[in-house]
Order: C-alpha cells, then sequence, then structure tokens
C-alpha cells in the first residue's frame, strides 16, 4: 500500500511522462525545421526555432531531474532499471499505458538526438566550408591593397 506522499510523486511521474512524449515531439518537429533553415542559412529562421528550442530542452532537463529525485526517493536507485521498478509501482492498466509511454519517450528522445547530431555536423560543415573560404592562402590579402 502506498501512502498519500507516495501516490503524489506517482501522479508527478505520470505527468512528467506525458508532458515528456509531447515536448520530445515538438522538439523533433523543430529540429527537423531547424536543418530545412540551416540549409537555407536563413538566420533569422534559425534564431526563432532555437527560441523555442531552448525552453523545451530546458523543461525536459527540469522533469529528467525530478524524475531522479522520485527514483531516490523510492530508494530504486537510477537508470533504466529503477524507471521499470518505479512503473511497477502503479496499477497494471494505468502501468501498461506509462511503459508504452516510457518506451516512447526513449524513442522520442534518441530520434531527438540523432537530429541533433545531424544539425551538429551541418553546422560544422558550414563552418568548415567557412574557413576554408577565409582561411586558403593569400586570403588575407584578398582586400588588401594590392601593388601594381
Amino acid at each position: 500500500m502506498t501512502t498519500a506522499r507516495e501516490q503524489q510523486l506517482l501522479q508527478v511521474i505520470e505527468q512528467d511522462l506525458q508532458q515528456d512524449c509531447a515536448g520530445y515531439l515538438a522538439l523533433r518537429g523543430f529540429m527537423q525545421e531547424l536543418y530545412q533553415q540551416l540549409l537555407r542559412r536563413d538566420s533569422q529562421q534559425i534564431d526563432l526555432l532555437n527560441e523555442q528550442i531552448v525552453p523545451l530542452v530546458d523543461q525536459a532537463r527540469v522533469r529528467a531531474e525530478r524524475r531522479s529525485k522520485v527514483l531516490a526517493a523510492f530508494q530504486l536507485g537510477s537508470g533504466h532499471s529503477a524507471m521499470e521498478k518505479l512503473l511497477q509501482r502503479f496499477p497494471q492498466a494505468q502501468r501498461d499505458h506509462l511503459q508504452l509511454t516510457w518506451q516512447q519517450l526513449g524513442q522520442l528522445a534518441g530520434q531527438c538526438k540523432r537530429l541533433n547530431e545531424r544539425n551538429g555536423k551541418l553546422l560544422a560543415m558550414h563552418h568548415e566550408i567557412l574557413e576554408q573560404l577565409l582561411g586558403e592562402p593569400g586570403s588575407a590579402q584578398l582586400y588588401a591593397p594590392q601593388p601594381y
């Protein structure tokens, strides 16, 4: 039997998992759009997307930290197995739904990570191209007065 405090913590976990899935779903869309804007080099749109992405990432981090605290409060340790143990504390119907939500969250987080890596590679490539354009021998002299 769970205490009122434990029940409250379980409700927080349930809400956080649902909010995380919604947040990561939105984040995935923003990361895909960001890639397109990076290809277009539309700095205004990139800035607008980053303004939407940063709060989502911050909120996900806060919820992950809260989940870690709840796992600690239940003395379950950390990691995937600890979360599985925590989910076992829910009634069966709720548990089944939350286990699917937890799996979906893992998939969404993985997709967002891969999209972020792809976006980072594109940014690195842009940077490399600019360095090559600006860093070639003699490029420093490109705009200097030329002796005739």
